[in-house]
């Protein structure tokens, strides 16, 4: 599949899962997060398709159920993002809870 295709579908994806994704100038690379109880993922949008959509595809590995359905190509890509996830667990999207103290 073509990184537009893939991409697309990603994007279609992310929507299914209540999920806004926008590309944005700037100095980072991408990622999940939640704004005012919406839940994002930025991409940055001086990369080329190819790298925004596997940003796209691992902020969505750690959400997606399992029994989602997905062309093979986009399941190939989460799998992948998956077990990268899976041996770095230093990396996280998960949405930043407050502590007590905070709110």
């Amino acid at each position: 599949m073509k990184a537009d295709k893939l991409f697309e579908e990603l994007m279609g994806l992310a929507k299914s899962l209540d999920y806004t994704v926008r590309r944005e100038s700037g100095t980072f690379r991408g990622g999940a997060c939640v704004v005012h109880e919406q839940r994002v993922i930025l991409i940055n949008r001086s990369m080329p398709i190819e790298a925004a959509a596997v940003i796209l595809a691992r902020a969505l590995a750690r959400f997606v159920p399992d029994d989602q359905f997905m062309k093979p190509a986009v399941r190939d890509l989460i799998d992948r993002e998956q077990a990268y996830l899976a041996a770095h667990p230093d990396v996280t999207f998960a949405p930043h809870q407050p502590t007590e103290e905070a709110a």
